[in-house]
């Protein structure tokens, strides 16, 4: 993976996240067999139970979303983001991982409110 395509898939996440394009978004994780969103939430292992976590960015009033690669190693891209709605603001740490042919495999956030 090169910072190309990183930046290319955290765009197309960005979009499809700030459109609340539930389709568009979750085509990113149809591979993946392991989806959490912070490390007290449940862990999702099926493309179906990824689709129904998504539903909840229907309701968000979205004010920002920011995204900044911090490393790349192989197929593991290191990501910070910052997301605020209404009054809230939240930032984290995210580790996605890809197989060889650059299908997200894991997803991992970690987050806090600001």
């Amino acid at each position: 993976m090169d910072r190309k395509f990183a930046e290319q898939w955290l765009n197309n996440l960005k979009e499809a996240w700030w459109n609340k394009d539930i389709e568009k978004a979750t085509s990113l994780f149809t591979k993946t067999t392991f989806y959490q969103e912070a490390p007290f939430m449940k862990t999702y292992t099926t493309f179906e139970e990824i689709k129904q976590e998504w539903q909840h960015i229907k309701n968000q009033n979205i004010k920002n979303i920011e995204f900044k690669i911090l490393a790349i190693d192989k197929n593991v891209l290191i990501v910070e983001w910052l997301f605020e709605e209404d009054m809230t603001a939240y930032d984290g740490i995210y580790e996605i991982k890809f197989n060889d042919n650059l299908e997200c495999i894991y997803f991992k956030s970690w987050e806090m409110e600001k």
